[in-house]
């Protein structure tokens, strides 16, 4: 449209509102120098208007040909508000001189044309013949190329081409225009000419710096949300004096903001004014439909048949149906709790451990310890009584043989991590309640014929009859508290709600109850719009762009608390410890000891290998027995001194009575060998017989050199 046109356009345009925030204007270039023609009344009505128009690089000719220009164009023009050559006026100029140039190559003069012969021409141009000159001056003017003012002049298949396309974007801000960026055929849109960029801040009709969608809002109004009534879980939903707040209006309002234009909102609560709900949650939604509501904002459950009639954003919260049951401390304590840290077959390992390691260390010192000899019974008493003793580390036989020495060592290893993990186990059962839940399923409370309870005012009903519950069974409840009182009473034995809500509950009663069964699925919390809303989409976008941030994990620990309840299930039960638990360690105590008794039988034999062998021939059955039996159970005194009395040599006997001695000292050598021979020294034999000591009297033959 022509300029005086256009201005009178944009001024109906202000006067009608449509110059405020919420609208776009972009005006070609055949509009975008109104401004260099008209002045500032342009500048006036048309603030916040995007315009593109050709860029012309500012050379040192086109300043000298500006500045000619408008000294020129004032003097014949006195009063004129255009100060400089418009592009429109540089490609007039640089075409004109195309042409000139073309006529200076063809030696153009004058005109030859010549009439029509045929004279049938239906205009005064048809009765004109063309003229063999302004053939010549065609063809030089398309052949013409040169650097003019507004950029390469060109001609191609008879078209004014510029050989480099780029556009300026222009912004009326205030009473000026300013340069946000350009368009060149490398980068498209971009701040800069020379790399790819955003644009800079445009401001957009109104004042506004976020661009507007003249779809979203075409009267400009704003938008009226409606927002359930919860008195029950007011962390979702909440008054406080007036003003509308929550989990899920904060996480609305944090959307908004996110958007890159401006959406003005206002809430209206679906209530009779008194606390109450002024009807259903589906009852509300439908208000979409019926366009009493241009959005609904809440804890508004995704469902198939509300979808029929709204469209919702993608969930903002966690989804799905779960069971909220009490929980309670399966073990008892009783006089017998401390057997319950070991299984009964740890204990009846551990018992044959002790009693096995008991007699193989026995076995290998009662020949040499005398701490390990006397009559039987005693001798069996020291068995259980060194094994059992170890379990407090508290035996007090000395130990003197090597083998058994190693034997007990590698015991007392095991003893230890036994001990350990007793007293740990025992501890844990003693002081950690062992808490499980009391119902794990709903065929379980079916079968019982208990009473379910739910959120009043919700879908659940509809689920828990699918799930072939009994109407007459269900009972609505409306808060934490109604929950924890009809739970605790036994009033029903299970709660069945959607995740959200029973976290909510849970951060407040979390020791007493706890979350089971299977997840039945739902989609969550969602926001509600009229089917076919452009904010749709974009709602959802930005929700899945704040989930992921720090500010959304702050709502949700606002909402559910800093602590994280635990499950109360089978992993947190402590188990009786099992003999599979310390099957390696059995092994490794079984093998020493066992080891251990294997040397000492083979260490034994061969050092009485002599006595094995003489008469080996001759011997039965029963003789070899009683020598083998003979062997391993006589004390052998080489090792074990009295720590009484001096050592004088080998051969100490333990007699009855003085009177005896000298039976005692035949009987006890060996009647081919002489006395003296079998005893340490050189010299002739010994000559003096010694007694001392008390009952009873030991004896000790004495070598002499003198």
């Amino acid at each position: 449209m022509s300029y005086p046109l256009a201005l009178k356009f944009f001024q109906l345009a202000k006067d009608g509102g449509l110059m405020s925030q919420g609208f776009v204007w972009i005006t070609a270039y055949s509009l975008t120098d109104i401004f260099d023609v008209v002045g500032s009344s342009a500048l006036d009505v048309m603030g916040g208007v995007l315009g593109v128009e050709p860029y012309v690089r500012d050379t040192v000719k086109l300043q000298n040909f500006r500045q000619r220009w408008r000294e020129k164009y004032r003097s014949e023009n006195p009063g004129t508000s255009l100060t400089v050559p418009t592009v429109s006026g540089l490609y007039a100029y640089d075409t004109v001189r195309a042409l000139a140039l073309a006529a200076e190559m063809t030696e153009f003069v004058n005109s030859d044309f010549v009439l029509s012969e045929t004279n049938n021409g239906s205009t005064d141009f048809d009765k004109i013949s063309a003229s063999k000159a302004a053939e010549k001056l065609r063809s030089a003017f398309l052949k013409i190329s040169f650097m003019g003012m507004s950029g390469q002049f060109l001609i191609q298949d008879t078209q004014f081409q510029l050989v480099s396309t780029t556009y300026k974007i222009i912004n009326v801000v205030g009473r000026e225009r300013r340069t946000v960026g350009f368009w060149t055929p490398g980068f498209n849109i971009s701040k800069s000419l020379e790399k790819k960029d955003d644009l800079d801040t445009i401001v957009w009709p109104g004042g506004g710096e976020k661009a507007p969608r003249g779809w979203l809002l075409p009267a400009n109004k704003t938008l009226k949300i409606g927002v359930p009534v919860k008195p029950g879980f007011s962390s979702f939903i909440r008054n406080e004096n007036g003003t509308l707040g929550g989990f899920c209006i904060e996480v609305f309002q944090e959307v908004i903001r996110l958007l890159p234009y401006e959406v003005p909102i206002r809430y209206e609560e679906f209530g009779d004014g008194k606390g109450e709900s002024n009807g259903t949650y589906d009852e509300l939604v439908y208000k979409v439909y019926l366009k009493e509501y241009d959005a609904v904002v809440g804890d508004i459950t995704i469902l198939a048949n509300r979808s029929l009639y709204v469209d919702f954003t993608l969930p903002y919260t966690e989804s799905g149906v779960h069971m909220l049951v009490p929980v309670r401390d399966q073990r008892q304590k009783t006089a017998w709790t401390f057997l319950q840290p070991l299984t009964s077959d740890l204990w009846l390992g551990t018992g044959a451990f002790f009693v096995l390691t008991g007699f193989i260390v026995w076995f290998i010192e009662h020949r040499t310890n005398k701490e390990f000899r006397g009559p039987p019974v005693s001798q069996i008493g020291s068995i259980f009584y060194f094994s059992f003793s170890t379990l407090i580390f508290a035996h007090r036989e000395r130990i003197v043989n090597n083998l058994s020495r190693i034997a007990v060592v590698v015991w007392l290893f095991v003893v230890l991590i036994l001990q350990q993990s007793y007293t740990a186990s025992l501890s844990s059962i003693l002081t950690v309640e062992q808490l499980q839940p009391t119902v794990t399923n709903l065929d379980e409370v079916i079968r019982k014929g208990a009473n379910v309870g739910y959120l009043n005012d919700s879908f659940l009903p509809g689920l828990l009859k699918r799930l072939r519950i009994n109407e007459s069974k269900m009972i609505a409840f409306n808060s934490p508290v109604e929950y924890n009182d009809a739970l605790s009473t036994g009033k029903v034995a299970v709660i069945v709600d959607e995740i959200p809500y029973l976290k909510v509950f849970l951060s407040k009663y979390c020791h007493n109850y706890t979350m089971v069964g299977p997840t039945y699925k739902f989609d969550g919390f969602g926001y509600a719009f009229p089917r076919g809303s452009p904010l749709t989409p974009e709602i959802s976008r930005q929700i899945l762009q704040f989930a992921s941030s720090d500010k959304m994990a702050k709502l949700e620990n606002l909402l559910y608390g800093d602590t994280a309840c635990p499950d109360k299930d089978d992993s947190q039960t402590s188990s009786s410890l099992t003999l599979h638990s310390f099957h390696g360690l059995f092994i490794i105590t079984g093998a020493s000891s066992l080891l251990a008794l294997i040397l000492h039988v083979g260490i034994t034999i061969y050092n009485h290998r002599h006595d094995l062998i003489s008469g080996s021939s001759q011997r039965s059955w029963h003789e070899w027995f009683a020598l083998v039996s003979k062997i391993f159970h006589e004390a052998d005194g080489s090792n074990t001194p009295d720590k009484d009395e001096p050592v004088m040599t080998n051969v100490d006997r333990t007699i009855e009575s003085p009177c005896s001695i000298s039976n005692h000292i035949i009987g006890n050598f060996d009647s081919d060998t002489d006395m003296g021979s079998q005893l340490e020294g050189e010299g002739t034999p010994g000559r003096e017989l010694s007694v001392q000591g008390p009952d009873p009297p030991s004896f000790a033959y004495m070598h002499s050199e003198g």
